[in-house]
Formats: structure tokens, sequence, C-alpha cells
């Protein structure tokens, strides 16, 4: 017999580590980042393109396209020169729910310092 254990499934693995309230909210944190790969690899798809081909456009080698399209980080200039590869746009929109205004309503809603 084999001492090797089998390994489970990731998406066990993960349900299992999401039970952790500060796995959890780290996870969470990451979703924008994964919500743009997906957006990506989706473009490429539908564009017909394999990684090997979006790489040879964007001037880089096969296994940047892979490395980003399994999750693991790119630098912001190469997700750029691979959205650009693709003629594709971004739109990039900040918001910060903890920013409160100095400014007060006075009467008739106009807004003062």
């Amino acid at each position: 017999m084999s001492d090797v254990k089998r390994s489970r499934p990731f998406r066990e693995f993960v349900e299992d580590q999401m039970k952790d309230p500060e796995f959890r909210a780290e996870y969470e944190a990451l979703e924008p980042e994964f919500a743009l790969v997906r957006q990506l690899l989706e473009l490429r798809l539908k564009a017909g393109l394999s990684q090997r081909e979006l790489a040879d456009k964007a001037g880089m080698p096969q296994s940047t396209i892979a490395r980003m399209e399994s999750g693991h980080p790119v630098k912001l200039t190469t997700f750029l020169r691979i959205v650009s590869a693709m003629n594709a746009k971004v739109k990039l929109v900040l918001k910060s729910p903890h920013v409160v205004s100095k400014r007060k309503k006075v009467a008739g809603g106009k807004l003062r310092a």
C-alpha cells in the first residue's frame, strides 16, 4: 500500500476554508481581481485566440498569459498590454464608502465648506 494521500478537489478545500472568517474576508477581497481575470479569459475565448496567439500579439511569453489566467497576479502594465492586444478597453472606477464630505448642506440644498 502506498502512503500517498489522495488530494481533494480545490473547491472542497475552499469551501472548508470559507468557514474561517479571516480567510473568507481575504478571499472576498480578491474577488474584483478574479473578476477581471475571468473577463479577460472570456474575451480571449470569444476572440478564438489561444494563449500562445494572445501572448504573441501582446509581445510576451505564453506562460505569462497562463499564469494570469490561473490566478497569479500580474503587473498593471502587463495586464494593460494584454487588454490592448485584444483591442479591449479598461474602465477604472474608484470608490470609497468611508469618505465623508467635510462640506455641509445649507438651506436650499447648496454645499458650503
